[in-house]
């Protein structure tokens, strides 16, 4: 893959959509095992890696002044494969199948052509070329240890997360707070394909992905990470929904030139496209929600700034309005308002639709609540500046709005409608929100394009991703950080329903 030519066509990605210090990641315990202890221990030629001197301070990193067992410097033991799988204090270290976003490649390379490189660290952290490509393949192979056990074959309700810069899915282990894997999606190898949002079936057994960028959709079982099934739906897809019964998606054709103005309904099996909606005011969808009896499909225009609702019996239009009275009928829109995204209410009562507001506006922007039945509007509600993905907690008590421009989320009552907490600093231009299954954990994907809230900075073209952790108890923000590829976007937590 010539990643190098793919971050090269990053920039028509980011104008599509848009229309490090130690801190500790290790909250919950990371001590369940999962692997026989007693089988621990690295492979020999890797063990060797870690305790051969690399300069004249004849220090090695498995060393008593480095990470060996007992002194474990920023939590990260390089004699035991078990711990070491389990990351540092600073979080995961080792991605198994991908060294090139495993920090710890990070840390010993000096080459910024060959991977990403951690500059701000003594020199007594760098290995000879030779050794690093041992390193990263050893990782690449899965980072096996002596036996041949890979770390981590089995996650209760994992978190996806698309990498759009980076055409990578990060995959989290929610109870450990780890990213355990780091796969490659899309279809081309020399540009871009920019997996944008990922969502489930209603069963919890697969996840589909748009490539908003490549054109395309595909969909993976969401245990084994294998693909198995890939569509061409034609200019910029972007948001996914899948009905309750998993047989039919929707997704809409985020289309700036406005010749798509539509969302097409494909098989949920096979990936078939089987029937498509269309209106001259349908320019640019993106932000589509389901309500919970699968009745209606409710789609925002970005460009247009027109909301529909959709009649799923028929697959026809059942409703539209603009969505502010200046809204001319033709489809071109204002550029004031650009409503993003959706979220429907449990009840299915309301619509709460978060609005990018003004191309360059850097003051607070709105989310739109609607009445889901009349689309009749309700009132705004003031957010920050470039609201993008929102989403009802798990108990439906809040809606998380992340405001990428402000790094901010905005948490929204959704009875009041009104603003009860603004989380400040929740990492570097959030993008999207879901919650961990058992409801005590908001993870926030965000885009981490510009700024540094990593593990440690990095120096070079090749830029890591960081998710950031919310408590809901207290909605405070955690001090724990998930690095991961470039740019992540969308976010799915199974069971996503």
């Amino acid at each position: 893959m010539s990643f190098i030519q793919k971050l090269s066509s990053y920039i028509i990605v980011v104008s599509i959509v848009s229309v490090f210090a130690f801190f500790p990641i290790y909250f919950s315990s990371c001590e369940q095992s999962f692997v026989n202890p007693e089988t621990s221990t690295f492979p020999p030629e890797i063990e060797s890696l870690f305790n051969t001197p690399y300069n004249a301070s004849n220090n090695t990193c498995a060393s008593v002044a480095c990470h060996n067992s007992e002194s474990r410097a920023g939590g990260l033991d390089l004699v035991n494969w078990s711990n070491a799988m389990n990351g540092s204090s600073q979080g995961t270290m080792i991605v198994p199948y991908n060294g090139f976003w495993s920090h710890l490649i990070f840390v010993v390379n000096s080459d910024t052509n060959f991977a990403p490189v951690v500059d701000l660290l003594p020199s007594i952290h760098k290995m000879p070329a030779d050794k690093v490509s041992q390193l990263k393949t050893w990782i690449d192979n899965g980072a096996a240890n002596k036996n041949g056990e890979v770390a981590f074959n089995s996650i209760s309700n994992p978190c996806f997360i698309t990498n759009q810069a980076s055409d990578i899915m990060a995959v989290v282990d929610p109870s450990r707070k780890l990213v355990t894997r780091l796969f490659s999606v899309g279809g081309r190898t020399q540009t871009l394909d920019a997996p944008h949002y990922v969502t489930s079936d209603n069963a919890g057994q697969s996840i589909f992905v748009s490539l908003i960028q490549e054109g395309y959709i595909e969909k993976y079982n969401a245990y084994s990470y294998q693909q198995t099934g890939r569509q061409s739906v034609g200019l910029n897809p972007a948001h996914i929904v899948i009905d309750n019964a998993n047989q039919f998606g929707y997704v809409s054709n985020f289309d700036a030139s406005g010749t798509e103005r539509r969302v097409k309904k494909f098989d949920a099996n096979n990936l078939a496209v089987v029937d498509t909606v269309t209106d001259q005011r349908m320019n640019a969808p993106h932000g589509m929600a389901i309500s919970s009896n699968g009745q209606f499909l409710y789609v925002a225009s970005q460009i247009g700034e027109y909301l529909f609702k959709i009649n799923l019996a028929t697959f026809e239009i059942d409703n539209m309005v603009p969505v502010d009275p200046s809204v001319p009928p033709n489809g071109n829109g204002t550029g004031q308002f650009r409503p993003y995204q959706i979220a429907i209410s449990p009840d299915n009562s309301k619509l709460f639709i978060a609005c990018v507001g003004p191309s360059g506006n850097t003051s607070p922007d709105v989310v739109k609540v609607f009445d889901a039945n009349s689309l009749s509007f309700i009132q705004n509600i003031t957010v920050g500046d470039n609201p993008l993905l929102l989403k009802f907690s798990r108990n439906g008590d809040y809606v998380f709005v992340c405001n990428r421009n402000s790094n901010t989320v905005s948490v929204i009552n959704p009875n009041s409608n009104t603003v009860i907490k603004t989380i400040d600093s929740v990492g570097v231009q959030p993008h999207g929100v879901d919650f961990t299954s058992d409801g005590q954990f908001a993870v926030i994907a965000c885009e981490t394009l510009s700024g540094f809230d990593g593990h440690h900075p990095t120096i070079g073209s090749f830029r890591p991703g960081v998710s950031r952790l919310i408590r809901m108890s207290d909605l405070s923000l955690m001090p724990n950080k998930l690095e991961m590829a470039s740019f992540p976007a969308g976010i799915v937590i199974l069971p996503y329903y």
